[in-house]
């Protein structure tokens, strides 16, 4: 590694440090806003919104991860702009492209880190954050797993495969205990809420008696289910919670039961194309700064990279949406986005060698 490139790469992580830690203090503040709305428990109050906030902190640095680069990079390369280095750098002979592989040493870094992070420390506290929520905001009936939701209501147990974003159910387990008996299993393939309650759809029961198993097959029947509907999908575990590796273990498990793993299937996508997201992000700092017409403020350098960076990421979340609802592969939901934000680089670039 030459000097150019220690240079280089320094004040860019140091940059990309800088900008991260103002986004995630941003989004931090306004995600305990929306932790407090929640704290209408006698079990979830400000100590426990904090604690949630803190655990899932990892997991929201990874999520503003291509944004910071973006924006520590533009903060960087626009402050060897300013001190005019970059001017000497390229009266020395250094070509953009040198520039552009200097910058891509620390941006390997970036996006390692970020992906070490992700699936070693931010997955694990984040679960285990969720996991603490849902027992308090339930009274500790209620606890998200890699199985689904389990719920408690004194003798009876629950699992729930599947949350629906209407709300809707997905596989539904009930277990019946007398004392420490089990007495009755009942598995309903979907469950929906109606004006009148909750009813189980494709019923098959089986009471376990003295006499053997009694089995029993409706095709609906009411429900109760003793949590508030709201409560089920704040305590779920969502895709972009888990590794790669627990990611695909519920896409197989979807695929064995017949269910529908697409939004799994995306952010497992999301998650491999995640380190070349942050890569494109970057390097696409340098065509904004060095081929730029005349030198940023320190004021508009932070504005442009926000606005880039986080504009890619809302691309990125509309686009994902529209993915979901219109079912287009898991794989080009996930990819498109990298896709446009490698083609603006390149676009940049190109005009600007053909200046």
């Amino acid at each position: 590694m030459s000097l150019l490139d220690r240079y280089i790469g320094i004040t860019l992580l140091r940059q990309f440090a800088y900008a991260l830690a103002a986004l995630l203090a941003v989004f931090s503040v306004i995600n305990l806003t929306e932790e407090l709305r929640l704290g209408d428990s006698a079990t979830y109050g400000v100590a426990q919104a904090l604690n949630f906030i803190l655990r899932t902190a990892p997991a929201e640095a990874c999520r503003l991860l291509p944004a910071a680069a973006l924006l520590g990079a533009v903060m960087g390369l626009g402050q060897l702009q300013s001190h005019n280095e970059l001017v000497a750098m390229q009266a020395a002979g250094v070509s953009l492209w040198r520039v552009l592989l200097a910058v891509l040493l620390p941006a390997l870094l970036i996006a390692a880190g970020g992906t070490g992070v992700g699936e070693l420390v931010a997955g694990p506290l984040s679960q285990q954050a969720h996991r603490q929520r849902a027992l308090a905001l339930t009274d500790y009936r209620l606890v998200p797993t890699l199985t689904g939701l389990w719920v408690r209501d004194q003798d009876r147990f629950v699992n729930i495969g599947l949350v629906h974003p209407d709300g809707s159910l997905v596989d539904v387990y009930v277990y019946d205990f007398d004392g420490p008996a089990l007495r009755r299993i009942t598995f309903a393939r979907a469950a929906t809420r109606r004006a009148d309650g909750w009813v189980l759809s494709d019923v098959h029961e089986s009471a376990l008696g003295e006499a053997g198993v009694t089995v029993r097959q409706v095709a609906e029947e009411p429900w109760d289910l003793p949590v508030d509907p709201r409560r089920l999908e704040t305590t779920w575990l969502r895709p972009e919670d888990l590794s790669m590796a627990e990611l695909h273990q519920t896409i197989q498990t979807l695929r064995r039961q017949r269910q529908n793993p697409l939004s799994y299937e995306v952010a497992f996508w999301r998650k491999v194309s995640a380190p070349f997201y942050a890569v494109v992000m970057v390097l696409l700092a340098v065509p904004i700064v060095v081929t730029g017409q005349r030198p940023l403020r320190v004021g508009e350098r932070v504005v442009a990279g926000a606005l880039v960076g986080l504009g890619f990421q809302m691309f990125q979340q509309i686009f994902t949406s529209l993915g979901l609802v219109s079912a287009f592969p898991a794989a080009v939901t996930a990819l498109t986005p990298v896709a446009v934000a490698l083609a603006v680089m390149a676009l940049l670039l190109w005009r600007h060698a053909g200046r």
